[in-house]
């Protein structure tokens, strides 16, 4: 009986317009990394839960950030990185973190010739994200007392390409990619990752206002089960997952390489994969790397207060089962 008037209620969201508007921002342009929420959208996961979801993406060009979107209310949910909530927490947008998809870090510097250690970036020319994201190097700049020219750049990899950097930073499943198809191989001797020099912090996380978490934690525990249910098809459908993803970079006549967005898929989904449980458990940020980041933050001048781990990961209340 109870099923019979859950599936009634379900009717009725469905075929009368009750469900729940919710507009999502994704950090970046339509594309592989995100495929999970496509998946969740395409699927009907959302719409199990009574929710009537629009995934909107920031303008290919655009240096306003979904922090920013946020903030307006013009948007509910985004994905952003734990340095960049915490940066935002100080001045006032106060973010909170109800699920963490990556477990791993992905940053990496490619030198255009063969570093032997962090240390040769001394004194070099290194392209760096304008919208934010490279907190992780400017950690490791300060631990190895490094001085280096930041460039910033949108997108793209010509900087690099032309010679007008020495090296750029890149996510591996984004840049790393569209520079080695850019210049047929990269040797292993000039990548230097964050991850080998003790900085392996997870990246991607599902944010929302803390206001809105307080008012709407209904809503946020059905946006986060689904899209986690999103993440778990595309681990086991991937040839489906990725192409959701290529038809909503192929609508906005986005210029992107089908060979890219697929390894870029392969290795997100290898990045939600927890080094301790050897799953993808969606586990929060721990308090240790939480405090970590926080410090190295204050460190580097960044910020000025520590943030109460409890304020902003709330994710640990919605865990459930992998398969």
């Amino acid at each position: 009986m109870k099923q019979f008037f859950s599936y009634i209620l379900f009717l009725i969201i469905t075929f009368t317009g009750f469900a729940q508007k919710i507009t999502f921002m994704p950090g970046w342009t339509e594309q592989s990394q995100f495929a999970g929420y496509y998946v969740a959208l395409e699927k009907g996961f959302y719409k199990e839960e009574g929710l009537d979801v629009t995934i909107e993406h920031p303008a290919q060009f655009s240096t306003i950030s979904s922090v920013d979107r946020l903030r307006s209310g013009a948007v509910q949910f985004i994905t952003t990185h734990l340095p960049d909530a915490l940066v935002a927490y100080e001045k006032g947008i106060k973010l909170v973190n109800v699920l963490q998809t990556s477990q791993n870090s992905s940053v990496l510097c490619v030198a255009k010739y063969p570093i032997k250690s962090i240390r040769d970036l001394d004194g070099m020319k290194i392209a760096r994200w304008k919208a934010g994201y490279g907190y992780i190097f400017d950690f490791i700049m300060r631990k190895y007392r490094l001085n280096v020219s930041w460039v910033p750049y949108i997108q793209g990899v010509n900087l690099f390409v032309y010679g007008a950097v020495d090296a750029m930073l890149c996510y591996e499943y984004h840049e790393y990619y569209t520079l080695l198809l850019a210049i047929g191989s990269i040797d292993p001797k000039c990548v230097i990752r964050a991850s080998d020099v003790g900085f392996n912090f997870p990246e991607d996380g599902i944010y929302v206002t803390q206001s809105y978490y307080e008012k709407h934690k209904d809503i946020v525990d059905k946006f986060v089960r689904a899209s986690k249910k999103g993440w778990d098809y595309a681990r086991y459908h991937f040839d489906e997952a990725y192409q959701y993803s290529l038809d909503r970079a192929h609508k906005k006549s986005l210029n992107i390489s089908d060979y890219t967005q697929k390894m870029m898929l392969e290795k997100v989904l290898k990045l939600q994969i927890n080094p301790e449980t050897k799953i993808a458990d969606y586990k929060p940020v721990s308090k240790l790397t939480f405090e970590k980041i926080n410090n190295n933050l204050i460190d580097c001048g960044m910020m000025k207060t520590k943030v109460p781990y409890a304020e902003v990961i709330k994710g640990n209340t919605y865990i459930y089962k992998t398969k």
